[in-house]
């Protein structure tokens, strides 16, 4: 299809579910994980502390996130191939390092009892879950650097079979792990969440070889910007920044919700209530990589994009609104996840405060596509600092002056924060488009 032709909402389907059900799959990973915790030995412990762990493991991993847009935005040539290879090794390098340091005990103690407050049975069990996660974020690296080059290669399906790699791996090594020895629900969920995303790097590297191959055989295109390490320090910092910030959301939400009345039971629910939201929020995450890959060098095809996400934004999240505020949220939290009725009870409140965050995935995904696809990239930066600004602001008052359950002054703060960080997203998206109307 040539430029200068309108993409159809077929096309943009055919291109999108693939990835939509890439991440849809990754969403059910919480799910699974945490309803054979809840089954465990002593649940709220067990949950409250793979939610913490899991939460310090994604800051640490979070320079990586966004090197799946990265790769899809820069990689033309062998050059640019190998260029950016070397970086995302580096990257690798500096993740696993910082993952290693949270397992030095003075470290992990000011970090899990100073810092995060949590008692000494639930700072156990976490430092079991961080050691079992050492390797994670450097496969994610990886996965993330050869699912961009499958992406820019219209090659989405192949990016979903290496996420049911994933699952798969991950599910058996959870359930030999349950019925094969006495270790404790987060340790599990820590080995398992490992070994899931280390086969799938595997299995994308392999589908990833003949695209690999062709990008080397390429031709260097002089005329693009090499990719010096002064450039792509330049060029991704303001991306790593966007995820770090963007992943440190949640221990400071861990922070102050075990400052807050019912901290405890606020923690158990923490992870189920962020996997529930996340398997809505998930179909619209995957849509600024198609962003990316679609909309042309000068957005040609944003109109037919922006339909599309439209469209997406309002059916998850009406779908959302549908359990949320009906009685089947109660069976969705006891039945799927695995709560009893009262830790049920106590997270339908705060997931029907997140109602409208599916639809905010999605326009964010959109938003933050065209940011990247004009090189403003510190635009994205900008919104993720307004947002958790907010976010810790609104929390911060709420608990100083309400003294709410912590759960739900997480769930206002978190919604305000978005809020605010989609309206300065709109506002630059007015500009950059008319920018270029005038170009």
């Amino acid at each position: 299809m040539s430029s200068t032709e309108t993409l159809s909402q077929k096309a943009i389907f055919r291109f999108w579910y693939p990835l939509s059900a890439t991440w849809l799959m990754m969403a059910a990973e919480g799910p699974l994980l945490t309803s054979m915790i809840a089954r465990l030995d002593d649940p709220k412990h067990n949950l409250a502390a793979y939610g913490v762990a899991t939460a310090i493991a994604m800051i640490i991993e979070s320079p990586i996130i966004m090197m799946l847009s990265a790769s899809i935005a820069l990689v033309r040539d062998s050059a640019s191939y190998y260029a950016l290879r070397g970086f995302i090794i580096k990257l690798n390098i500096l993740v696993t390092v910082g993952m290693l340091l949270t397992l030095i005990p003075p470290v992990f103690n000011m970090l899990a009892y100073s810092l995060l407050n949590v008692s000494p049975d639930v700072g156990e069990l976490m430092y079991g879950c961080l050691a079992a996660m050492v390797f994670w974020p450097a496969a994610i690296g990886f996965r993330r650097f050869w699912q961009g080059l499958l992406i820019r290669a219209h090659q989405t399906r192949k990016v979903a079979i290496g996420t049911v790699v994933r699952l798969l791996t991950m599910f058996l090594s959870a359930v030999t792990l349950v019925n094969f020895s006495d270790l404790p629900g987060t340790f599990i969920g820590g080995i398992s969440l490992t070994v899931g995303v280390i086969c799938e790097s595997i299995a994308t590297r392999i589908m990833a070889h003949e695209t690999i191959q062709a990008i080397k055989n390429e031709p260097v295109h002089f005329t693009e910007t090499p990719l010096t390490n002064r450039y792509m320090i330049s060029y991704y910092t303001p991306l790593a920044l966007t995820s770090l910030i963007g992943m440190a959301s949640m221990p400071i939400i861990t922070f102050f919700i075990g400052r807050s009345p019912m901290s405890l039971e606020s923690l158990a629910v923490l992870p189920v209530i962020e996997s529930f939201v996340f398997i809505f929020r998930s179909v619209g995450f995957a849509y600024q990589e198609v962003g990316l890959a679609l909309l042309g060098p000068r957005n040609e095809q944003n109109k037919p994009l922006r339909t599309f996400g439209l469209s997406v934004g309002l059916t998850t999240s009406s779908i959302y609104a549908l359990l949320v505020f009906t009685p089947l949220i109660h069976p969705v939290l006891s039945g799927l996840y695995g709560l009893s009725d009262e830790l049920a009870s106590f997270a339908v409140l705060p997931a029907r405060i997140l109602f409208f965050l599916p639809f905010l995935a999605i326009s964010f995904a959109y938003l933050r596509s065209i940011m990247m696809n004009n090189r403003r990239n510190a635009i994205v930066t900008y919104s993720t600092m307004i947002e958790v600004g907010g976010m810790i602001a609104l929390i911060f008052l709420t608990v100083t002056f309400f003294q709410p359950v912590g759960i739900i002054a997480a769930a206002i703060g978190l919604s305000f924060g978005r809020l605010g960080a989609q309206w300065f997203l709109l506002w630059m998206y007015k500009k950059v488009m008319r920018k270029g109307l005038e170009q």
